[in-house]
């Protein structure tokens, strides 16, 4: 690779340019807990993830507008008759 090309890709003078914390500051502290957790192998859309129960509240709310709105009659809601009356009741 030539010189020049060398100087354009040179990582220390990048359009934005890497933050350098100084050690002992409490942003340095925030930014080497932030990275030790992000690296740490969690998996963040499990923890992100809704709990069951969630999903309940939302079928709840979804019957209580079908049947109050009159969507959907009565008769193709049978099907779910019990699942329903568990969930809602």
């Amino acid at each position: 690779m030539s010189i020049a090309l060398k100087q354009v890709f040179n990582k220390d003078k990048t359009f934005w340019p890497k933050r350098k914390f100084e050690p002992g500051t409490q942003r340095f502290e925030l930014h080497k807990w932030a990275q030790a957790s992000l690296n740490s192998g969690v998996d963040l859309r499990a923890g992100m993830q809704l709990p069951k129960a969630h999903v309940n509240t939302c079928y709840k709310h979804f019957f209580y507008f079908i049947t109050e709105m009159n969507l959907i009659d009565r008769k193709e809601l049978e099907p779910l008759k019990e699942m329903t009356t568990r969930m809602c009741h």
